[in-house]
C-alpha cells in the first residue's frame, strides 16, 4: 500500500458572523469547540478556542493545527456555544456545522463558509480559513557511489553493497532512506534519490546524518560493513564529497562519494491549490458484456436498492474526496464498450448524457444518478477500448493548461482491454500535460493488463518522465473509505511533478484574513 513520506500541515483560522443571541441582558460570549472524526469513526476534540465577551461577530485568535490528509474524508465537526461564568454545564449550544478538510482546502481562496445550526435553525454563519504551516520546502538530489567497499563474502565474489540512512533524533537514529544493492561490485554506483530536508534532518544543515554500509544477503541476514557521519553543511560549505566508511573497529571499509547533490525548493500541493489550481475530474464507466446482464443479481452492474455495487461505491467513494477541488462541480460522464439508445453497435466512447455538447453532471448526486439512469439506457456489449477516452482526456487537459485545471480521469472496468498498445504509447505522451488516470478494477478478474499500465511497478515505469497512473483492484479494499484512501495517495505529488517537470511555480494570490469578512 502506498504510504507519502511527508504529511503536510495546515492550520484552520475560525470566525464566526450573526451569531444568534443566546443572552438576555449583553450579547453572547461565543467560544467553539472542534471534533474529528478518525478513519474508524471515533470522534475526539481537538481543540477549542478561548471566550470572546459579548460579541455575535467574534474573530478567534486560537487555530487548530492538523495533518491534511487528502486521499481520505477527514470528517470535522464545530461547535459554537454561549459560555457561561458559572458552570460548564450552564454554557448554551448556538449551532453546529459538519463539514471536511476537504471542503475546506478545496474552497476558493481556501476560505469555507458553513451554515451554523441547531434543531435545522440557522443561527449564524461559521468562516473557516485554512492554511498551510510554514514549513521547509528543500529537497535533496543526490547520487552516491563506492570505492574500494570491503568484500565481506569471502572467496565466492565481492559484496553486494547497499546503503542505509539514518537521522539523528537526540541520541537515537531514525531509519529514514535505503537504497538498492549492487551485485558483486566494490565500486557500486546506486541509482539517485529525491529526499526532504525536513525527513533528513528537519531543516538542520549541522545535524548528523549516518549512512551505513551493508552486504546484502537472500536470507535476509545483511552483513554490516561500516559507517559514515557527515553534515550536509559539510557538503554544502565545505564542499566535502567522500566520506570513509568504518568498520566498527575503526577500520577503512571503503570510501562512500557524493557523485551528484543539488538543494532545491520544491513547492506542495498546497502551494498550488493556494494559487488556485483546480482538480477536474472525468469518468468513464465500462459497459461491456463480460459485465452481465444488468437485470440479474450476479451482474456487476445490478442495482440493488439496499447496497451500492462495487462501480457505485468506487464512484461515490473517489469522487467525494475529488470534487472538494473542482469549483463548478460540473463532471463529464462516459461509457465505454456498449451500445447507446437506438444504436445497432458500439461507438468506442460515448456521453451518458446523451449530448456530446453536454456531457457534464453536477455533483455528487448528479455522478450517482446519472449512472443509474445509463443502466436503463445502455445496452452491454464490446469491445473495451481505452484509447478514445485518454485521447479525449488528453485533449481536455490540453485546452485547461492556461486556466490552471489539472484533469484527473477515472475509469472503472471489469477487465482486459484490446487496445493496449495505443493505450501505452498515449499514457506516455501524456507526461507533460496536466493530467492523471485513476483506473478501478471492478470485479474478480486478474488485471494483468491494469498492472502493466501502473506507473509504480508495471513495465511503464521508467519509460515516461513522470508516473500518471494508479491502478487498484476493488476487491482489495473492503472498508468504506479504504479505496479513495489508496487510489488518490499519489496524485498530490503527481501534480506537483507535474508542475516541476515544466518548471511552473504557485501562482501568487492575496491573502484573505477573515476579520476582512462581514
Amino acid at each position: 500500500m502506498y504510504q507519502p513520506t511527508d504529511r503536510e500541515k495546515i492550520e484552520l483560522y475560525i470566525s464566526a458572523r450573526k451569531l444568534a443571541n443566546m443572552d438576555v441582558i449583553s450579547e453572547s460570549d461565543p467560544k467553539c469547540k472542534i471534533f474529528v472524526r478518525d478513519f474508524n469513526g471515533v470522534e475526539r476534540q481537538i481543540g477549542q478556542t478561548e471566550v470572546l465577551k459579548n460579541n455575535l461577530n467574534p474573530d478567534w485568535k486560537t487555530t487548530i493545527q492538523m495533518d491534511f490528509i487528502f486521499e481520505i474524508k477527514q470528517e470535522l465537526r464545530f461547535e459554537v456555544w454561549d459560555h457561561d461564568d458559572g458552570t460548564i454545564d450552564k454554557d448554551d449550544l448556538i449551532g453546529v456545522v459538519n463539514t471536511t478538510v476537504g471542503e475546506i482546502m478545496g474552497s476558493r481562496n481556501q476560505v469555507y463558509t458553513g451554515q451554523l445550526k441547531l434543531k435545522n435553525k440557522a443561527t449564524g454563519t461559521l468562516l473557516i480559513k485554512g492554511d498551510k504551516l510554514k514549513d521547509d520546502n528543500r529537497f535533496i538530489f543526490w547520487q552516491w557511489e563506492g570505492k574500494k567497499i570491503k568484500n565481506v563474502d569471502g572467496w565466492f565474489g565481492n559484496s553486494d553493497p547497499f546503503l542505509r540512512f539514518y537521522k539523528q533524533s537526540g541520541n537515537d537514529w531514525l531509519f529514514i532512506h535505503e537504497t538498492e544493492y549492487c551485485k558483486n561490485n566494490e565500486n557500486p554506483h546506486w541509482k539517485p534519490f529525491e529526499i526532504s530536508m525536513s525527513k533528513l534532518n528537519a531543516g538542520n544543515t549541522l545535524q548528523q546524518i549516518k549512512v551505513e554500509c551493508w552486504d546484502n544477503q537472500t536470507n535476509g541476514k545483511h552483513q554490516y560493513i561500516g559507517d559514515s557521519l557527515f553534515t550536509i553543511h559539510q557538503i554544502e560549505n565545505e564542499l566535502k564529497r567522500e566520506f570513509i566508511s568504518l568498520s566498527k573497529k575503526g577500520s577503512n571499509h571503503g570510501i562512500l562519494q557524493l557523485k551528484q547533490f543539488n538543494l532545491f525548493t520544491k513547492p506542495s500541493f498546497i502551494d498550488y491549490i493556494k494559487g488556485g489550481e483546480q482538480i477536474n475530474l472525468m469518468i468513464a464507466v465500462d459497459f461491456t458484456g463480460s459485465n452481465g446482464d444488468p437485470k440479474f443479481p450476479n451482474s456487476l452492474h445490478y442495482n440493488n436498492p439496499n447496497q451500492m455495487n462495487q462501480y457505485q461505491s468506487a464512484l461515490y467513494q473517489v469522487s467525494e474526496i475529488l470534487l472538494n477541488y473542482d469549483f463548478d462541480k460540473k463532471i463529464p460522464m462516459y461509457g465505454f464498450g456498449g451500445i447507446i439508445g437506438i444504436q445497432i453497435e458500439s461507438i468506442p466512447s460515448f456521453p451518458l448524457t446523451g449530448s456530446f455538447q453536454q456531457p457534464e453532471v453536477f455533483g455528487l448526486e448528479g455522478i450517482m444518478a446519472q449512472y443509474s439512469g445509463a443502466l436503463q439506457n445502455v445496452t452491454l456489449s464490446g469491445p473495451t477500448y481505452f484509447a478514445p477516452i485518454i485521447q479525449y482526456a488528453c485533449q481536455t487537459a490540453q485546452q485547461n493548461i492556461s486556466q490552471n485545471i489539472y484533469t484527473v480521469l477515472m475509469i472503472l472496468t471489469d477487465g482486459e482491454i484490446h487496445d493496449m498498445n495505443q493505450t501505452t504509447q498515449l499514457i506516455i505522451g501524456a507526461a507533460r500535460i496536466p493530467l492523471s488516470i485513476i483506473i478501478i478494477g471492478v470485479g474478480d478478474e486478474q488485471f494483468q493488463q491494469m498492472k502493466t499500465l501502473d506507473g509504480d511497478s508495471g513495465p511503464l515505469k521508467g519509460s515516461s518522465s513522470r508516473d500518471l497512473v494508479q491502478f487498484v483492484p476493488f476487491r482489495d479494499f473492503k472498508q468504506q473509505g479504504e479505496l479513495a484512501r489508496e487510489v488518490l495517495a499519489e496524485l498530490p505529488n503527481q501534480l506537483v511533478t507535474y508542475k516541476q517537470l515544466l518548471g511552473l511555480q504557485p501562482l501568487k494570490v492575496p491573502d484573505i484574513h477573515l476579520s476582512q469578512l462581514g
